[in-house]
């Protein structure tokens, strides 16, 4: 079985997979198309599609990949696109003409088949890691590996600067297994196993704060304590370790 080591890269909602011989580049919640909603309540935004894309090839000169591995919410609507938001996904996938693109389907990618040419799939596994959107349960298989990388969850941290004035800042959160709970879903799985929950990679969404108000219940795994949210490690963009989401509660927002 190939190793993969994962690697969260610092101010990029992006990791890397790599082993010997492979690396490659895992990012969720594009949501194409999301700045066609902002534009219809009178919010002008760059094109986001486009934005992404680059980010994307600048990551993949940077370490000599085409891979790229998209953990679902590729698209914003739920159903069926609107003429622009086909747009926006066809700009992505027009200028990533050349990777090797796998897609883990996501809550908001019904009929996504049917506008790009890239797989999709309910999860990915390679070698000891197992990939999905994080809407889901992941399979049993899924559940042996090293680590569980997720999206979804849209994870962030809320901060307060020294005049008082609170925002929100996009973070990482580490998960261990609460094996109790593992056990009432799973037969067999690997106690020792992490979930890594990722940023969204748009840069139009920045999520929920952990330490704002508790976001666990959209994630099967934490809503039914198969991983233990509230002990679970955030971290900042730039790999800082800033606690838990039970201390950051506590402590309200982060003061900068």
């Amino acid at each position: 079985m190939e190793k993969y080591e994962v690697l969260l890269l610092y101010h990029k909602a992006a990791a890397l997979l790599k082993s010997n011989n492979k690396c490659h580049i895992v990012v969720g919640d594009l949501h194409l198309g999301l700045e066609r909603k902002l534009y219809e309540k009178g919010i002008k935004m760059h094109t986001a599609s486009e934005v992404m894309a680059n980010t994307l090839m600048k990551i993949a000169d940077d370490y000599k990949t085409k891979s790229i591995i998209l953990l679902g919410d590729v698209k914003e609507s739920i159903l069926n696109p609107d003429v622009g938001e086909r747009r926006s996904i066809n700009q992505f996938f027009d200028a990533l003409n050349g990777f090797d693109i796998k897609i883990a389907s996501g809550n908001h990618d019904s009929r996504l088949g049917d506008l790009v040419k890239a797989p999709i799939e309910d999860e990915i596994i390679m070698g000891n890691v197992a990939l999905l959107h994080g809407n889901a349960w992941p399979s049993e298989a899924a559940m042996q590996k090293d680590y569980l990388i997720v999206a979804h969850n849209h994870v962030a941290v809320a901060f307060k600067d020294k005049n008082g004035r609170a925002y929100a800042q996009k973070a990482w959160l580490v998960s261990g297994l609460d094996s109790a709970g593992a056990k009432k879903r799973y037969k067999k799985f690997n106690a020792e196993i992490k979930l890594v929950v990722m940023p969204a990679f748009n840069d139009l969404i920045i999520g929920m704060p952990v330490n704002a108000v508790s976001d666990s219940h959209i994630n099967p795994l934490f809503r039914n304590r198969v991983f233990n949210y509230e002990e679970s490690e955030v971290y900042s963009m730039d790999g800082i370790l800033i606690g838990s989401p039970s201390s950051l509660k506590a402590a309200g927002s982060i003061p900068l």
